[in-house]
């Protein structure tokens, strides 16, 4: 990968995308594409996420799987002024969450706090 795009999302977990060494022979293909695919959603809401409350948003997924219904857990860290414009801005990202079709084909949950919370 080039220098010009980063490796994870900005403020992203410190993880790598590459299983422990031992378990490198264990996953399969479908597996792979499955962890990349929740990846894939993970740099999406962040899009979507600064859309919705300006820069200064980071993410870090917590917790993620390769199928089945819920793909991820994902925490966002958004900037805060006050609850009513946090729950206006919320709701216009859960919003645009909902219309996009990846987020669709790769639910997400999302924790969404204040940024240093």
């Amino acid at each position: 990968m080039s220098g010009i795009i980063p490796l994870r999302p900005s403020g992203g977990d410190e993880r790598s995308d590459v299983p422990e060494p031992r378990l490198a022979g264990q996953l399969t293909q479908e597996q792979r594409v499955g962890r990349w695919e929740v990846r894939a959603a993970q740099w999406r809401a962040l899009e979507l996420a600064h859309a919705a409350f300006g820069p200064g948003v980071k993410s870090s997924l917590m917790g993620l799987r390769v199928d089945g219904g819920i793909r991820g857990l994902l925490k966002l860290d958004v900037p805060f002024q006050e609850i009513e414009t946090h729950r206006e801005r919320e709701r216009a990202f859960l919003g645009m969450v909902h219309a996009d079709p990846l987020m669709a084909r790769v639910p997400l949950l999302f924790v969404v706090g204040p940024d240093g919370a």
